[in-house]
């Protein structure tokens, strides 16, 4: 039944293909901004105090020996489309902080939900390797970051968080935003034992849907403005130890400019050790009752009920005083 409903998600929309998308507005931004609720805290890249060595500074694991030739293409400032943030338990996604890379602002990432299609136009050029993973169509925007390293293990692991505000009206159209992370040449960022890139059409509500997280009420669930986003995913991939390899992570709007989407890198989640299941809430142990004590046991006085006590100890000293005496 859900594939039914998945295919018949589809056709609507391919035939709508064609039509104008509506964009939402941009978020405002700046050190004080505070939200309805908890969430997203961001520093901009500027080439100043934030840079691109500061976003590969901040993804990096111990494990890795070095790093070099950084490439990043990005805009700037208030409007910059790559970053770094903190607080992201609090807005939803099992990365508390890291890097964020998008195919718009990543102002406009903090909640709560307020927009159908939030939208940065950053005027970037798309990229060729995206393109590579959605044949047929042109992309936009393109945010890149791109270093060689030198890693100490033999398998490389990336732990990253999808989003977008193309969630949930534009699965299975054309208009799908595409990222991708590409080590060595090929990409990496598949969904879990499967070949096929992640994607707003490739993880939703009818695809994939244990990797979904549905946010798309307004305002939603978490505290953040992206419809919706995966669950948190690891991107594996082998590398050679000692050496130089590298490594290109990039996003950008596919078939036009309109709604951003978003990738999420944990702090030094770029490493060679296996990070293993994300932590799953622990429910608090029940309250265990006092054990029954045995017919040997002795049953221990209640001392809160010292005053009762000593009131009888004192008429049994009373008592036998006065018979004492009588006799």
């Amino acid at each position: 039944m859900k594939k039914f409903f998945f295919l018949l998600f589809t056709v609507s929309f391919v035939t709508t293909a064609a039509q104008e998308r509506t964009t939402g507005p941009v978020k405002l931004y700046n050190e004080s901004y505070k939200t309805e609720c908890e969430g997203f805290l961001l520093e901009f890249y500027d080439e100043n105090l934030v840079t691109a060595d500061s976003l590969i500074s901040r993804i990096l694991g111990n494990d890795i020996q070095s790093y070099s030739q950084v490439y990043l293409q990005a805009t700037t400032g208030q409007d910059a489309s790559a970053g770094m943030y903190k607080g992201g338990k609090a807005a939803g996604i099992n990365l508390e902080s890291g890097i964020i890379l998008s195919s718009g602002f990543i102002k406009n990432v903090p909640g709560p939900n307020e927009y159908t299609g939030a939208t940065g136009v950053l005027n970037l050029p798309g990229d060729e390797d995206l393109e590579s993973l959605i044949p047929g169509y042109e992309t936009f925007d393109a945010t890149i970051l791109e270093f060689s390293f030198i890693p100490v293990h033999d398998t490389l692991f990336i732990s990253f968080v999808f989003g977008s505000d193309e969630y949930n009206e534009w699965v299975g159209s054309p208009y799908n935003d595409v990222f991708g992370f590409f080590l060595n040449g090929e990409n990496i960022a598949l969904v879990p034992e499967t070949n096929d890139r992640i994607s707003v059409n490739s993880i939703n509500n009818f695809n994939n849907y244990n990797f979904f997280i549905d946010n798309d009420e307004q305002p939603g669930p978490f505290c953040t403005e992206m419809d919706g986003f995966t669950t948190l995913l690891t991107a594996m991939g082998v590398v050679l130890p000692g050496e130089s390899n590298h490594i290109k992570l990039a996003i950008a709007d596919a078939g036009d400019r309109s709604f951003d989407s978003w990738v999420f890198i944990g702090t030094g989640g770029f490493t060679g050790i296996d990070p293993g299941e994300p932590d799953e809430p622990t429910e608090p142990d029940e309250p265990t009752e006092p054990d029954e004590p045995g017919d040997d046991d002795p049953v221990p006085l209640p001392l809160k009920n010292w005053p009762v006590f000593l009131v009888m100890i004192m008429i049994l000293v009373f008592t036998f005083i006065k018979i004492r005496k009588s006799a």
